[in-house]
């Protein structure tokens, strides 16, 4: 199936010596989702926290099969077609627009990560069905406006779009002011159901 995506969002940013030395929280990830995309320092945190918290392995499992079954429930139940996925993470199985597509060839799906290599890893991963629609946006959650604008290239949020924010939030600290960034991504959404 061809990859359709609207524009090159990439920006300039650290040689990759430096991402592979420092662990991301979207690698260790991977790594406890049973990936591949991920460096030393990411498996070195990853066993670290599996030390402290035996259960990490399992819970990140559990997240991924959640999210899996809520996309299909809102493609398949709650019939809406588009997904907006801030803090992406790795590609892994059962990603968004897979499950989504497999319900709805048509879906639309835009992911957001601040990690220009996982973006990387997006793009040459996550394919569209034809009739649908993926795109990739390099941006923090702290950005919502941002996101927003880029993602409206792809979604019409004139209609029903489902934001994901799986496993992100606990990211954001207090003085970062979460709530109001929730705000102000909900607030661009439209007003209620229209299926």
């Amino acid at each position: 199936m061809p990859r359709q995506q609207s524009g090159d969002n990439r920006t300039p940013g650290p040689p990759l010596a430096q991402y592979a030395s420092v662990a991301h929280v979207a690698r260790v990830y991977d790594y406890l989702l049973g990936g591949k995309d991920n460096f030393a320092a990411d498996r070195e945190a990853a066993e670290q926290a599996m030390l402290i918290n035996p259960s990490v392995v399992p819970t990140a499992r559990a997240n991924r099969a959640f999210l899996a079954r809520a996309i299909r429930y809102l493609t398949g139940e709650a019939g809406l077609r588009q997904f907006l996925d801030i803090g992406t993470g790795m590609p892994a199985s059962s990603n968004i627009h897979e499950v989504a597509q497999s319900v709805a060839p048509q879906a639309r799906v835009v992911y957001v990560d601040h990690d220009p290599i996982v973006l990387c890893h997006a793009r040459a991963l996550l394919i569209s069905a034809p009739e649908g629609r993926t795109d990739f946006i390099e941006a923090d959650l702290r950005q919502p406006l941002a996101i927003l604008s880029k993602a409206a290239r792809t979604l019409d949020f004139g209609r029903p779009v489902a934001i994901i924010l799986t496993a992100i939030l606990h990211l954001i600290q207090d003085d970062e002011e979460p709530y109001q960034l929730v705000r102000q991504l909900v607030g661009a959404l439209a007003p209620g159901p229209t299926w």
